[in-house]
């Protein structure tokens, strides 16, 4: 079995397959303050109530943006299961060209998105992914990286809101029943959710625009993406796991690297 884990700045979220097939995935609060055991007993315990050895799983791969917690998870690796993480980097081969002025700049989790979105669409296609930032990948029609765009996440703008704004306060992030509320609720709600909506809907208008291409695929995914999918008139699919599925894919094109 290969264990793939997604480390990012909000959450750790950790998939387990058996060839192409993901059996089960967890998620966990990204915490500088775990330690290396500690990392490993949630494992073991994800395992065991998943109803699975954890002496089953037989490789790791590890896609992070936070460089400290992809140290504690490499030592946990050599220390526990004796082998060598692989760590998503641009240095791997991805199957696809990074067309941008330095491609190890681009995030370990792009990577991942773009080469997933590529294997199950056919590029032209953009990827949107709903995390701590939203990001926005560009693939062409040969189906190279040729950039995109980053924006605040919708929890990260919200959180910033409530903590400068002496006299709103946090709401749950849902869907409003009116696009015009009536209290300060409904607007915060239709200002945080249909505003982040419109933002991704703006953004790939001109993407769109500036390739010339009005019939792009538009690939969301991460935290609320299913949710802002059902309201958006431009995404296509909303595919919760694309993430772990490019780390999957990544490790098996560079198995022996």
């Amino acid at each position: 079995m290969l264990l793939v884990i997604d480390i990012g700045n909000t959450n750790t979220v950790l998939g387990l397959y058996q060839g192409p097939r993901l059996l089960v995935s967890w998620r966990l609060v990204s915490s500088h303050t775990r330690t290396p055991d500690e990392y490993y007993i949630a494992i073991k315990l994800f395992c065991e109530n998943a109803d699975v050895s954890i002496g089953e799983i037989q490789a790791i791969a590890i896609s992070s943006v936070v460089p400290d917690l992809t140290n504690s998870f490499e030592r946990m690796i050599r220390r526990y299961f004796e082998f060598e993480p692989l760590v998503v980097s641009a240095d791997l081969d991805l199957g696809l060209n990074l067309l941008v002025d330095n491609p190890r700049e681009v995030g370990a989790d792009r990577l991942c998105d773009i080469v997933a979105a590529r294997q199950r669409y056919t590029p032209p296609l953009i990827v949107v992914d709903l995390g701590t930032a939203t990001t926005f990948e560009i693939l062409d029609a040969a189906g190279d990286y040729i950039g995109g765009a980053i924006a605040p996440g919708m929890i990260t703008g919200a959180g910033e809101l409530f903590h400068k704004a002496a006299q709103l306060y946090k709401i749950e992030l849902q869907p409003p029943t009116h696009v015009i509320g009536k209290n300060t609720r409904e607007h915060l709600q239709t200002g945080i959710f249909l505003g982040h909506i419109a933002m991704i809907e703006g953004m790939v208008q001109r993407f769109q625009t500036e390739l010339g291409n009005f019939d792009l695929p538009v690939i969301a995914t991460g935290g609320f993406c299913e949710e802002i999918a059902r309201h958006s008139q431009v995404i296509t699919a909303a595919i919760p796991d694309l993430t772990l599925d490019g780390i999957r894919l990544i490790f098996e094109r560079n198995q022996g690297r």
